[in-house]
């Protein structure tokens, strides 16, 4: 099949596939630059770009072989519905270490919380993979939402709720903040409307039974509707915390910046220091004359 072959749904696949894989190679060069303790987010993000990558892979080979509106419930579509549902797990856990990375308007206990609601959204992943899709669909094309699937997307809208509160709480510290934090804030709370759009998405295909319509089915529904609400809105996301990483200061410069603010009277006078000292001085007594005997010993080897 072509491209100018595929159906509508295909070509916001193929669109999406070479969207992510820049992504995806942006988010690996963001993690080497910033290093270990900073790349969390990008971490996060290459996941994403992973799964949505795999997802729309899968859907293509789907969309060949068994066209959604005709075939029943296949393996491969049940596992497109299950990438897209846990794709907003990397995306939650993305935008809770950027908020957790403001650390002046944080606040102690709000990193408590920020750290703990990776556990509700760990647990809703595995209940959404867990759950699949319901059985009693694959006689047809409905590829409902089960019982399992429903309560891990309520923990991901629990999830947007605790974010949404924690984004406004630290966005009201805002005259703690340094400049790099915000940065980050002002690109929170840029992402958050987008945020709850593939939230509500998501709650109306778990949920979609409760009106009986298939308008927002993750496979067999309105591709504009998808297309507007969960793909667009994940498009920006992403692009705007790659955006972020790209501004933010990269290792070499962190570390350049703390030697910059070390105030070495201060050093001198630290335990670490002394002991620092002390080592050197056990090394300058005992290793150097060793080296100079060795030396000499070798220079009569080599006259002999």
């Amino acid at each position: 099949m072509s491209f100018k072959d595929l159906p509508y749904g295909g070509i916001v696949n193929v669109v999406t596939l070479v969207i992510y894989f820049l992504y995806l190679c942006i988010a690996i060069w963001l993690a080497a630059r910033h290093g270990l303790g900073h790349n969390y987010p990008w971490l996060c993000i290459i996941i994403l770009s992973l799964c949505r990558v795999t997802q729309v892979s899968l859907d293509l080979a789907a969309t060949e072989l068994f066209p959604p509106q005709t075939a029943p419930n296949t393996t491969l579509e049940s596992g497109v519905a299950i990438l897209t549902e846990i794709g907003l797990t990397p995306l939650f856990m993305a935008t809770a270490s950027l908020l957790n990375a403001t650390n002046r308007p944080k606040g102690r206990r709000m990193q408590w919380v920020l750290f703990l609601l990776h556990f509700p959204l760990l647990v809703s992943l595995i209940l959404i993979v867990a759950g699949g899709i319901d059985p009693d669909s694959r006689d047809g094309p409905s590829f409902a939402a089960t019982e399992t699937t429903k309560a891990g997307v309520a923990l991901y809208c629990a999830c947007c709720v605790i974010l949404i509160w924690a984004t406004i709480v630290i966005s009201s510290r805002l005259y703690l903040a340094d400049s790099t934090e915000v940065k980050i804030l002002t690109t929170v709370v840029m992402s958050l409307p987008f945020f709850v759009v593939d939230v509500v998405y998501m709650m109306c295909f778990a949920f979609e039974s409760l009106w009986g319509t298939q308008r927002f089915n993750v496979i067999s529904g309105n591709v504009t509707l998808q297309l507007c609400m969960q793909v667009i809105m994940e498009y920006v996301i992403v692009g705007l915390y790659l955006a972020l990483g790209l501004e933010l200061l990269d290792k070499a410069s962190r570390l350049r910046d703390r030697a910059a603010e070390i105030d070495y009277d201060h050093l001198a006078g630290t335990f670490l220091w002394k002991l620092y000292e002390m080592g050197s001085a056990v090394v300058a007594v005992t290793v150097m004359p060793a080296l100079r005997l060795s030396h000499w010993f070798l220079g009569r080897l080599v006259r002999s």
